[in-house]
Order: C-alpha cells, then sequence, then structure tokens
C-alpha cells in the first residue's frame, strides 16, 4: 500500500511539473503590470485552462498521496 500511494505522489509530482513547464509566461513587462495589457491569458476550453486545471487537480492528488504516504510509514 506504502507503494501504491508512493508512485501515486511520484506521478502527480511529475504531472504537475510538466503542465506547469509547458504553460506560457503571464509575465508581459512592465505595461502587463499596469493594465496595458489587453489579451486575455485563460480562455475556456483552452490549452492555458486544461494545463492550469491539470496543475490544480495534480498539486490535491499529491497532497493527499504525500499525507497517505507519511500515515502509512508512520503506522506500519
Amino acid at each position: 500500500m506504502k507503494t501504491f500511494a508512493l508512485a501515486i505522489a511520484m506521478l502527480s509530482a511529475l504531472a504537475v511539473i510538466i503542465a506547469q513547464m509547458l504553460q506560457t509566461s503571464s509575465a508581459d513587462g512592465f505595461s502587463a503590470a499596469m493594465g496595458g495589457s489587453d489579451r486575455s491569458r485563460f480562455k475556456e476550453g483552452s490549452r492555458e485552462a486544461w494545463l492550469d486545471s491539470i496543475v490544480k487537480y495534480g498539486a490535491i492528488v499529491w497532497v493527499l498521496a504525500c499525507l497517505a504516504v507519511a500515515i502509512l510509514w508512520y503506522k506500519y
């Protein structure tokens, strides 16, 4: 059971890392910070929204899997 939880933690961490690296940078410079950029970063159904949801849910799975590994490691 520990091995399964550890494998889930490693796979979700890898998914979060890859999805985060595939996202485009939102830093457009100083003009974007002052409201000078008129392009929307997230559009419904876009690649960025899909990658953002992978990062969000992958991080949740990673935290829960790490918690399970810690509990199983302590218990057994």
